[in-house]
């Protein structure tokens, strides 16, 4: 290599200095292309960029006035720089000169002297082939065409790479033969490697801004996934958010609550966009149709693609062409999927010539005019960055997704231990009323078994020790002693019915029962008190004979009668008797009403529980055990029917009501050991 003379020198310093100064790559070429062509004082330099498919674009360029015509902007397919000649610049970054007029090529390595071979290598033949013998060719007699077409007579052609890949070319062309000088060839070389750094940063830059808008986007999601929203309107603004993010026309977010009963059975559903023809589909059979439950699927083209050929149909009367969908997952679990669309999109592609399909046409190319290629019916293309940034938009809605399924169990269990507690609580509650029933009832109880006891054994000590003065006296006493004993039965007797009746061992006793005959005993057993006190009392009945339990309706009539005149000072009490016809059985509705000191209505439903009374001030002033409605449920219940009691509150009277079935048929018996 020769020393560098001082416009070489300038030359590399003002494009380093440009490198250092823009981080903006279009501007970077256009000045790389200007310097180039007025150091090799050459008519046209271009920088060509290859794409993934091999075609490539000129994208930079200087051309002299009126001297060729310019090509910038334009495409040329992969076949006017073949996957062998690529491959050539890509393993020997080798530097190309060709000088039409000999029709010679000259390739060259940095540091290496030209040499010259023969034959047209395939590309098999170029990745196998020493390096030496690859330097050693003639040109083939199509590039020699193809640059006469072109108006060319002399190329020089610099590889330039990006992360060990071939990303473009610096071609020089002159109209005229031209030679260059090794320091000349050196300098571009240099130039080149200036524009390869230029790139690499390029890179870095647009990867950098990708990140940070990606983040941003990203931030700004997981913000409104944790609004303090309800659900669908959180999600319809996320859903927005998403679809204007990516350019898209509308989008749509299914995931599973939770509560589905099978995995891919979507119950929430969220629409962005022209959309809304879809709403009477359901979300399992909208996602099996398109196709986008389990994989990632990125189409710009539904159409042309086998998976989504379905759901072109689907949105044929759209102008939606492309779809980007991923799944969305926790771990293992599946949740749901958030894709996106985009509508079609009208463009347009510049290329050198008209790409005729005849494969005689491709080379060599005999025209380089400008022919304008109409692209239709597809979107926008998706690129890498926009599947992971979607994935990861996902991500976010996964991660909000479960948070709130948790919250939302743990929300359930709270609920369940505040209404555990609140259950525990009442059945302390119950307990401990239960509690001071029974020692207000074993309290009663002791009293009411120790007055008539202590009563009798007094008065059976006075008729022992003979401490009465005459007949009268006797009696008295005898007849005192005897009524003590009976309140002691009664009042044991109620105490063992309870206990059989909360055991299970009491039975019912059908029989035909002559209800006249019962009801007026019922009167009889009354009259003296009903007299003694003056409190009236009425008896109204107009059915004759019934079936039931004689001696269990005769207490539940006894005990009902009895505490109506217990609680009443003054007024009257009325037994009335009537068929209730509109029922199946025909029931019997007995009514026992008093004007005595009523019950408060809250006290109701407690009245019918064993041991209890409204107050204790009742139980103090006119006495009982508060067993006797507890009873009187009971029986009427064994015997098939109900009891309830009605008041319209304190000091305003009481009635009670029970009712039985009439069982007065002739096949009875069958009827009760049926039923």
């Amino acid at each position: 290599m020769q020393y560098l003379d001082v416009n070489q020198l300038s030359l590399l310093n003002r494009m380093t200095s440009r490198i250092r100064q823009s981080l903006e790559l279009p501007e970077i070429l256009d000045t790389t292309v200007a310097e180039v062509r007025a150091f090799l004082k050459t008519d046209r330099v271009k920088i060509y960029k290859f794409d993934g498919a091999g075609n490539g674009q000129v994208i930079a360029e200087s051309i002299r006035q009126d001297c060729l015509p310019s090509l910038k902007g334009l495409n040329f397919p992969a076949s006017d720089i073949p996957p062998q000649a690529r491959e050539l610049f890509l393993k020997a970054r080798v530097r190309s000169i060709v000088d039409v007029h000999q029709q010679e090529i000259y390739l060259s390595e940095p540091e290496r002297l030209p040499s010259t071979a023969t034959g047209e290598l395939t590309l098999t033949e170029v990745q196998q082939q020493p390096l030496e013998t690859l330097l050693q060719r003639p040109v083939d007699p199509c590039h020699v065409e193809y640059l006469t077409l072109m108006g060319v007579q002399s190329s020089l052609v610099i590889p330039i790479l990006a992360q060990n890949q071939l990303w473009g070319l610096l071609i020089s062309h002159n109209i005229q033969p031209q030679t260059f000088c090794e320091n000349q060839l050196e300098v571009v070389q240099m130039i080149a490697a200036q524009v390869e750094i230029a790139i690499a940063q390029s890179h870095l830059l647009r990867q950098a801004r990708e990140k940070a808008r990606q983040e941003a986007i990203v931030n700004q999601v997981s913000t409104l996934l944790h609004t303090p929203l309800d659900t669908q309107q959180r999600l319809e603004i996320v859903l927005q958010q998403i679809v204007n993010a990516f350019q898209a026309s509308s989008g749509i977010l299914c995931l599973n609550d939770g509560r589905a009963l099978a995995p891919n059975c979507y119950v929430q559903g969220y629409i962005q966009g022209p959309l809304q023809i879809w709403q009477d589909y359901s979300w399992p059979q909208l996602l099996s149709m398109a196709n986008l439950q389990m994989s990632r699927v990125a189409v710009d083209n539904l159409e042309l693609n086998s998976q989504t050929r379905q759901l072109a149909s689907l949105l044929a009367e759209t102008s939606i062409r492309g779809v980007l969908s991923v799944p969305i997952q926790y771990s293992q679990e599946h949740l749901g999927n958030l894709t996106i669309f985009r509508d079609a999109i009208e463009a347009e592609r510049l290329w050198a010539g008209y790409q005729a399909p005849d494969p005689r046409q491709a080379r060599p190319r005999q025209s380089f005019e400008e022919w304008r290629e109409i692209i239709r019916g597809q979107s926008l293309p998706w690129t890498k960055a926009d599947c992971d940034l979607l994935e990861s938009l996902g991500n976010q809605v996964a991660l909000a997704a479960m948070q709130e399924r948790l919250y939302r169990q743990e929300q359930k269990q709270r609920i369940l231990v505040e209404m555990r507690n609140s259950e525990l609580h009442q059945a302390r509650q119950i307990a401990e009323e239960a509690n001071r029933l029974k020692s207000d009832f074993l309290s009663s109880t002791s009293h009411e078994l120790r007055t008539p006891l202590a009563s009798t054994l007094n008065y059976l000590k006075l008729l022992k020790e003979q401490f009465y003065d005459n007949e009268i006296e006797l009696q008295e006493y005898i007849e005192a002693a005897h009524s003590a004993a009976e309140s002691l039965t009664f009042l044991i007797n109620d105490i063992l019915d309870i206990a059989k009746i909360e055991a299970g061992q009491m039975s019912v006793d059908w029989q035909k029962v002559s209800l006249k005959l019962l009801l007026k005993q019922e009167y009889s057993l009354f009259k003296v008190e009903s007299l003694k006190r003056d409190i009236n009392l009425k008896i109204d009945c107009p059915i004759n004979t019934i079936v039931a339990d004689e001696n269990k309706l005769r207490q539940v009539l006894t005990n009902l009668l009895s505490n109506a005149f217990k609680f009443t000072e003054a007024g009257e009490v009325s037994l009335t008797v009537s068929p209730q016809i509109d029922t199946d059985p025909v029931m019997i509705l007995f009514e026992v009403r008093d004007t005595g000191i009523g019950i408060d209505l809250a006290k109701h439903p407690q009245l019918f529980e064993a041991f209890v009374q409204e107050d204790g001030s009742i139980r103090r002033r006119y006495g009982g055990t508060g067993l006797g409605l507890a009873i009187c449920k009971k029986l009427v219940e064994l015997m098939g029917g109900q009891i309830w009691l009605e008041s319209l509150g304190k000091g305003k009277g009481t009635t009670v009501k029970f009712t039985i079935p009439n069982l007065d048929t002739p096949n009875l018996d069958t009827q009760l050991k049926g039923g």
